[in-house]
């Protein structure tokens, strides 16, 4: 008898339902990391556009690492997060205008009030 033929039968039916959904799943995308200071701002702002999402990092004025996700389009904001302009420091500017996701800026109150679009271009 093949090898897989006896684990198959000697595992319950869920426990082999969960090892092939977990085996045949496809590799997670994951979200491209990108050091600021060390990159300049129309690299930034293009691998935003080109991935949607990106975690941005670099180094405070006090020595600490400031990291955290910015967008391409406010609309990839989640939950009830709104798209809000940030900037960070880049290799060729201190000033790199990207989107950031303020879960802060949302309005209960305003439930209906339209939030504008934020989308890079390049």
């Amino acid at each position: 008898m093949p090898p897989l033929i006896k684990i198959a039968t000697a595992l319950p039916a869920a426990a082999l339902l969960g090892i092939l959904i977990v085996a045949s799943s496809g590799p997670a995308n994951a979200i491209s990391r990108i050091e600021t200071t060390k990159t300049q701002c129309s690299a930034i702002r293009a691998a935003l556009v080109r991935e949607g999402a990106a975690i941005l990092r670099y180094t405070s004025k006090k020595g600490l690492p400031i990291y955290d996700r910015y967008v391409s389009s406010s609309l990839l904001c989640p939950g009830n997060s709104v798209g809000v302009w940030a900037s960070v420091p880049a290799r060729d500017t201190n000033s790199c205008r990207v989107i950031a996701c303020d879960a802060n800026a949302s309005d209960d109150d305003d439930f209906f009030r339209a939030r504008p679009l934020l989308r890079i271009t390049q």
